[in-house]
């Protein structure tokens, strides 16, 4: 299976400081300038902060999204004892996954409309026996739902798979980016259009939603 690039991590995990004071370690450590530009320098396009709304995100826990254009990158970067360090500063505990495009699936991203500012995740991972099989599910559902999901906020929504070791079971994650929460809600407990996603995962997934961090996180 080819690498579809660039990739996606995710970096989900309980903070071991809360509030501000987990802000500023933040700021300190992995968004400190010295921080962002290594990041930089291996390929880390993009970091996004989020603090966990509903599903099966708890108090406590954050999620960092990021855009690498390589996997190497990554792992280089992760690979160096100060990162290291300063991921034991951040997490007590921690889950960072490494996503690829889903080749095939129906994703898109849709401008703001003016005045739109505020940002929420919503997010779907689960175990599933077959990539063509389960984004084939959630092209259909996905196609018949996108005009409901627009008018409720939805931002973008992209498809990914893990990018797994040898024997490691295959993944799926769902990403989608809203800008109104009372509208990403609504949407994920609309049963017209989420109940026959779950045919797409070999079990019962992971589903979560998050709001963007309140406060002045570094973030490029």
């Amino acid at each position: 299976m080819s690498i579809e690039l660039p990739v996606t991590l995710t970096v989900r995990g309980t903070a071991i400081l809360s509030g501000d004071a987990m802000r500023t370690r933040h700021n300190e450590t992995a968004g400190s300038p010295q921080g962002i530009a290594a990041a930089r320098s291996l390929g880390d396009l993009s970091h996004k902060v989020y603090a966990p709304v509903g599903g099966d995100a708890r108090e406590g826990e954050l999620l960092f999204l990021d855009v690498w254009v390589e996997a190497a990158g990554i792992q280089k970067f992760f690979a160096h004892p100060d990162v290291q360090a300063q991921g034991a500063q951040l997490f007590k505990h921690k889950d960072p996954t490494v996503w690829m495009p889903a080749r095939g699936s129906y994703s898109y991203s849709l401008p703001a409309a003016r005045d739109r500012a505020d940002r929420f995740v919503g997010m779907i991972r689960g175990a599933i026996a077959s990539p063509e099989k389960a984004i084939e599910i959630f092209k259909a559902v996905d196609c018949k739902a996108i005009g409901d999901a627009r008018k409720r906020g939805l931002l973008s929504h992209e498809l990914f798979i893990k990018l797994a070791a040898p024997g490691e079971p295959l993944e799926l994650l769902g990403l989608d980016i809203w800008c109104d929460e009372a509208g990403m809600n609504t949407h994920y407990e609309d049963a017209t259009h989420m109940r026959d996603l779950a045919g797409a995962f070999s079990g019962k997934p992971s589903a979560s939603t998050w709001r963007q961090a309140p406060g002045n996180w570094s973030e490029w």
